[in-house]
């Protein structure tokens, strides 16, 4: 990573939340880069996500008197205006290549997280990482502007949440299926009502089999003696 925008993307990435990075002045820097890290080729943030910045690689303008090395008044001071600053610019910088598709993802994660959809939903969007929140609000805004489909459900689920297969139930249209080959936990349910209640229509009832897959006559995998789900 060489650039501010790309420890916030990194930061995105890896869930992290933007309050809980920390910019320094950088002690030694080169000239020629922004960041001065250790490993020029690190690609993750590892805690206590601090970053080092040098700030005259693009923001000498802003900076060139703030940390002049005659200026040893009010040290905490310049530090806490650096921090606001420094995230500032980097939000400026997030802005500045965002599609309104990006923008559009932001502020309804926001609204998420602000329990704009209620606390429940807030306390379930915490469990999904950044990748899979990424899936999981592109998947919303899908929602809202095509409405709901089976197909979405099916896509955002199995996308999500691995080892899942969705079914359509013969006997009932609106009877769906879910095998997931995992063990049952509180935090795979949680993640699995938060999806159906987002992306499946009320009038269908969603059955969710753990671990056990049910039997499927014709299909032999599936009707073990001992590894079958009793539907």
């Amino acid at each position: 990573m060489n650039y501010l925008w790309e420890i916030m993307l990194a930061a995105k990435e890896q869930g992290i939340s933007e309050d809980e990075i920390n910019f320094k002045v950088a002690r030694k820097y080169s000239p020629y880069m922004e960041l001065s890290e250790e490993f020029l080729n690190k690609v993750k943030l590892e805690e206590p996500y601090t970053v080092e910045i040098n700030p005259y690689y693009r923001f000498q303008p802003i900076f060139q008197y703030m940390f002049h090395p005659d200026l040893e008044d009010d040290p905490s001071l310049r530090s806490g205006l650096f921090q606001l600053l420094m995230h500032q610019l980097a939000e400026n910088d997030l802005k500045m290549g965002m599609t309104r598709e990006e923008y559009y993802k932001k502020l309804l994660g926001e609204a998420i997280s602000g329990q704009v959809y209620g606390r429940e939903a807030t306390d379930a969007f915490t469990l999904f990482t950044g990748k899979e929140r990424e899936t999981l609000l592109e998947g919303m805004l899908m929602l809202y502007r095509t409405g709901e489909s089976l197909t979405l459900f099916r896509h955002v689920m199995c996308a999500l949440i691995s080892d899942c297969i969705v079914y359509n139930s013969n006997e009932d249209p609106f009877q769906i299926l879910i095998y997931i080959g995992k063990k049952k936990t509180e935090e795979l349910e949680r993640k699995n009502e938060f999806i159906i209640k987002q992306f499946l229509g009320i009038q269908y009832q969603a059955d969710l089999y753990y671990e056990y897959h049910f039997g499927i006559i014709g299909i032999g995998e599936t009707m073990e003696v001992g590894e079958i789900a009793i539907c």
